[in-house]
């Protein structure tokens, strides 16, 4: 079964450019083995990050255990997981897209999408705002 699933977390600390490159090169090769695609997003300045998976469903629970026992991240967060028929990044193993550049009109109204930051009203509609945002970002890649 192919599913697609958001997460986001927060960073244990600060992740350097150095950091992010050595963590996209596993990441990548981790998902090609697993033919697992999809991309992550990173916010250097709350430190989030927030992916979307797509995969075979057993491939994306055996990287969400990897994710979640992770010492880079806390407050790991899965937002969704949906059965899906076609994925929307079949052409990248991993694309990443830094938030810090993006342009404020793309991310109106995006403060933060961790349940642990969000009050519960507005936990309600987090999915198609995520889903909304990666696919909007991953445009001009």
């Amino acid at each position: 079964m192919l599913t697609e699933l958001v997460y986001c977390s927060v960073a244990t600390r600060p992740m350097s450019v150095e950091d992010l490159d050595e963590l996209l090169e596993k990441c990548r090769a981790k998902n090609a083995r697993l033919n697992v695609t999809g991309i992550l997003l990173h916010s250097s300045r709350t430190r989030e990050f927030m992916q979307l998976l797509e995969g075979e469903q057993e491939h994306i629970d055996e990287l969400m255990q990897t994710i979640q026992m992770d010492e880079r991240h806390t407050s790991v967060d899965v937002m969704y997981q949906h059965e899906i028929k076609s994925r929307s990044f079949e052409a990248w193993s991993m694309a990443f897209r830094p938030m810090d550049d993006v342009a404020p009109e793309l991310l109106k109204g995006y403060t933060t999408f961790n349940a642990n930051s969000l009050p519960p009203a507005l936990l309600d509609g987090r999915t198609s705002r995520a889903r909304s945002i990666m696919t909007t970002l991953s445009k001009d890649l």
